[in-house]
């Protein structure tokens, strides 16, 4: 098979930032009537901004004036292979119109899955609908009832990705326990993600798994599938290059600040942060001493968001 054709793909949000543009494919094109991400092929030797600016000009009519790099998504189809280089667009100017006959349309991001999409893109979906904020359970709690009561809350107040993080036995009690968890969090749209091993998968009723950095370098490709959401913890550049290599969804840059729980860890700091953050090619979250008030100050540090724990409370109560 030929060696692998080079795509930038423009993410473009509306003014309220609750929906996305999406574009269809026309019948002359390969794959013609599926819906896409707007963008197109990089010249030889284009940088993937200026091919940014360059094909959403051609197809929207826009000029785009900043944009950040959200993900780099290799796919394979059966008679080609693409590497997608996708960017978020921070501003542009200029009346957006199709430019090339193509029908374009806005959307929210729930409603992307509804969509007949390219395969190449699908992930691109899943990498949206990762919520900024991303709550993780203490690990404190003696009981199932506790987490649930807590968690319950949390769900009807408006968090949309729950981790489980427990020191219970993962015995019948403890899936018992994650099924009426998971009802709960089906109810109030709430992704449930389990904390441990990537055969989990096979056992809870859950929307994906968080590994351990230590689990990392136990696997040598992804180890579950991609229709699941698959998380890492990771501290350092290598524990990095091992989760891209790994197709990870998204991973936890920690601890950015002093915690309670961890009072012996060292923080990295933001500008350590922003470092690491720069070699992933998936979404980051930064964790560790931090609140809602972090979030801005996390996203111009290279985060898609910011994890909490013992702050949970007081933004979902």
């Amino acid at each position: 098979m030929n060696s692998r054709i080079h795509v930038v793909v423009g993410i473009i949000f509306d003014a309220n930032k609750d929906k996305v543009l999406i574009s269809k494919r026309t019948k002359k094109q390969h794959l013609g009537g599926y819906w896409e991400f707007p963008g197109g092929k990089i010249k030889s030797n284009e940088k993937p901004f200026l091919a940014l600016k360059r094909e959403l000009g051609e197809e929207l009519g826009i000029d785009v004036k900043d944009a950040v790099s959200l993900v780099q998504i290799n796919h394979d189809y059966t008679d080609r292979r693409v590497c997608l280089d996708v960017w978020v667009v921070q501003k542009y100017t200029g009346e957006l119109v199709s430019q090339e006959g193509q029908e374009i349309k806005w959307l929210r991001k729930n409603n992307l899955y509804n969509q007949k999409f390219l395969e190449a893109n699908k992930y691109i979906i899943k990498i949206l609908c990762l919520p900024e904020i991303y709550g993780i359970s203490d690990n404190y709690y003696n009981n199932f009832s506790e987490v649930f009561s807590q968690a319950k809350n949390y769900f009807s107040s408006g968090l949309k990705i729950f981790q489980l993080r427990l020191k219970l036995e993962k015995n019948n009690k403890f899936l018992e326990g994650v099924k009426q968890l998971s009802v709960e969090a089906k109810k109030n749209d709430t992704r449930l993600i389990l904390n441990g091993k990537a055969s989990d998968i096979d056992y809870f009723p859950v929307d994906g798994i968080h590994l351990k950095s230590k689990e990392l370098f136990k696997y040598t490709h992804r180890p579950i599938s991609e229709d699941y959401i698959l998380g890492a913890s990771c501290h350092n550049k290598s524990e990095i290059y091992h989760a891209v290599k790994l197709n990870i969804d998204y991973i936890f840059i920690s601890p950015v600040l002093s915690t309670t729980s961890h009072p012996i860890s060292n923080p990295i700091g933001w500008d350590n942060f922003k470092e690491l953050s720069k070699l992933a090619k998936f979404p980051v979250y930064a964790l560790g001493g931090l609140s809602a008030n972090h979030l801005e100050m996390a996203k111009r540090n290279g985060a898609h968001g910011i994890a909490m724990i013992s702050s949970l409370k007081d933004l979902f109560s």
